[in-house]
């Protein structure tokens, strides 16, 4: 199955519409003090460009310049953050990550009555405590997702105390980005931006598209960037003193680097760029969790999980309680209990499944402009797949429960690999993001043992008074072949590509295995130029982004900070 599309609306269109600037107080020469302000001599010119306004932008811009949306916040196992250090990134692994979790977060525990009524569970040293983003657990659940829970129960899969301690395979409670102070979300931008935008050496620019990155002469030095004021259509160069720092995201940042010269040749070339730097890893090795969107009916108790969508009373009441008090449903987003399972969990067919994973002839399933390189690359990351797949050591399956019988399927360890490359009739429009979803095999039969599960987790007695009844896939389809193609006639609001995140697309890995960037975040190639996205993740987390790219986001501002005062 191929699944492409070219991203569009205003999430699309924002995530390189911003540009940071800023320039650090120590630097003489680009800031001009005198006793009753402080001015740029260039207003063009700063220390540290960052493109993007996203997640990591924000955090990274908050943390440079210092130096005078679901709200599910789960990680992954450290077997996750491990497999990145064993693709040859030193200091990447669990152990170098879990203090910047701490580092990012300020975890409020619930009241002792909402524990108690709710029987939340949790692990306060797992989070840190004056991090600038707000985490805490709402204030409301509704009761039928207890009844999910103690399903997961009856089929062996144990309830953790507290997930991100290294341990996320099982179900667990998730905390969510909520400001326990006030009750309403914590973002990037409230927990980062608002608090360092008083900064006069920080400077958010919006409505500005980046068109490409500049250099110096001929070299592949990078001095800047050029962009668009889309209120004006003027183009305007921005120059960098240290460095340019992309931030725009799995699907802009690969699109940026080629319309600069700076990827696969062939691609560059193909839309009329002349070609700087040949590297097969920009826009290669996109990966996201793909998802099923399995539905069954189901008779809820009161209250039901959708009540404040389909019981006006009920949500005019609980708009006044939350108002008056700050408590009730409008405290809660989504669900926060999740269930990340093992395959071992979910199927008793994982050594035959493994084992041919491992007899695949890794091109055979590779989009066709992999390099020698890219293949190598993507056998490393199989490699390591296969063992904690096989073991048990990390997720592949998602299953979010919230009391109702609308239960999405997502694969966490996809195998198969996508690509993000300009659209060669029009490289400065929307590039051509290709997800070739379900070409592999192994992700197939990944999804066909996943529904199996949820089939026979529906069959427990403790779902029985909730009578399900299977509405998609249906029951008609029972092979693998007869899933697929059943959910997939059913379009992408039941089989998507896409459970917004995608990432990977330029890997952290050494450049002779079709890497992007190093350890150092640097890209090979290059100097002075930086991606902190979640395009540098080799392999996807069996998680929901957010906690990890806030965590990479303070690493990558340490990472950039150690090396300000030393030439490249």
């Amino acid at each position: 199955m191929l699944l492409s599309f070219l991203p569009s609306g205003s999430r699309a269109r924002t995530l390189c519409c911003a540009l940071i600037l800023f320039a650090s107080f120590a630097t003489s020469s680009v800031l001009v003090r005198d006793s009753d302000k402080q001015s740029l001599r260039d207003p063009n010119e700063f220390d540290y460009i960052i493109v993007g306004g996203g997640l990591t932008g924000l955090v990274a811009a908050h943390r440079l310049s210092e130096n005078l949306f679901g709200m599910a916040y789960d990680r992954a196992s450290a077997a996750d953050y491990d497999s990145w250090e064993a693709l040859g990134n030193r200091g990447w692994g669990w152990k170098g990550m879990f203090p910047y979790f701490r580092k990012s977060a300020d975890f409020t525990p619930p009241k002792k009555a909402v524990v108690k009524k709710y029987g939340y569970t949790y692990d306060e040293s797992a989070y840190g405590r004056f991090g600038p983003l707000q985490v805490t657990f709402p204030d409301w659940q509704v009761p039928d997702q207890y009844k999910m829970a103690d399903a997961f129960t009856e089929l062996g899969v144990a309830h953790l105390r507290e997930h991100a301690m290294g341990n996320a395979v099982g179900q667990f409670w998730a905390p969510a980005t909520i400001d326990a102070k006030t009750m309403t979300r914590s973002s990037s931008l409230t927990a980062y931006y608002d608090k360092a935008s008083w900064r006069p050496n920080l400077k958010m620019l919006t409505e500005h598209k980046v068109t490409q990155l500049t250099f110096k002469g001929a070299s592949t030095t990078v001095s800047g960037v050029k962009a668009i004021n889309r209120k004006t259509n003027k183009e305007v160069t921005f120059r960098a003193r240290k460095e340019v720092i992309l931030a725009a995201g799995s699907l802009h940042t690969p699109q940026i680097l080629q319309l600069s010269g700076i990827g696969p040749k062939c691609v560059v070339e193909a839309a009329g760029i002349k070609s700087r730097v040949d590297l097969p890893g920009v826009g290669s090795n996109l990966q996201d969790h793909p998802v099923a969107y399995l539905n069954w009916k189901v008779t809820n108790s009161f209250p039901e999980p959708n009540i404040m969508t389909t019981n006006e009373t009920f949500a005019a009441e609980a708009l006044a309680e939350y108002q008056a008090h700050r408590t009730g449903p409008y405290t809660k987003a989504q669900s926060n209990t999740i269930a990340f399972l093992s395959l071992p969990m979910v199927t008793n067919n994982t050594e035959d499944m493994i084992s041919s994973l491992k007899q695949q002839v890794a091109s055979k399933y590779l989009p066709g402009v992999y390099s020698r390189e890219l293949i190598a690359g993507y056998e490393a990351q199989r490699a390591i797949l296969a063992k904690q797949l096989g073991e048990g050591s990390v997720s592949a399956l998602e299953f979010p429960f919230g009391g109702s019988g609308m239960v999405p399927n997502s694969v966490q360890k996809p195998l198969s690999r996508g690509t993000v490359h300009l659209n060669p009739d029009d490289p400065h429009g929307e590039p051509i993001v290709t997800y070739n979803a379900f070409t592999n095999p192994f992700d197939r039969a990944q999804i066909a043992s996943f529904i199996a599960f949820t089939r026979r987790y529906f069959k427990t007695n403790a779902l029985a008074d909730m009578q399900p009844q299977e509405v998609s896939p249906g029951e008609d389809a029972q092979t693998e072949d007869e899933i697929i193609a059943k959910l997939a006639a059913g379009g992408p609001l039941s089989l998507s590509p896409s459970f917004a995140h995608p990432s990977s697309s330029c890997p952290m890995m050494p450049k002779n295995k079709g890497g992007c960037v190093g350890a150092d975040l640097r890209v090979h190639g290059t100097r002075k130029l930086s991606i902190i996205d979640a395009s540098i993740l080799p392999i996807i987390p069996s998680a929901h982004l957010q906690a990890t790219m806030y965590a990479v986001a303070e690493k990558a501002s340490d990472i950039i900070k150690g090396r300000s005062l030393w030439p490249w």
